[in-house]
């Protein structure tokens, strides 16, 4: 088994972000990283930065040796 951490980007409406201070006209759109976590190519998972999705493979890497070792 491989977990691998990849990132996408996904665009979000600004009326969803920010947009009650002012800062983004309505209508654009913002981009937004994550942090994508596979297990031989199929998403499991995400988080919001890598540092969290690092932490996620090596917790899932530990949970994954222990269940193999039964």
């Amino acid at each position: 088994m491989t977990i691998t951490i990849a990132s996408f980007t996904i665009n979000y409406p600004a009326l969803m972000i920010e947009h009650e201070k002012g800062e983004h006209a309505k209508g654009d759109r913002l981009p937004i990283t994550y942090w994508g976590i596979y297990l031989d190519d199929k998403h499991i998972s995400y988080t919001s930065s890598r540092e969290l999705a690092e932490k996620t493979k090596v917790w899932i890497e530990k949970w994954l040796k222990d269940r193999l070792e039964i």
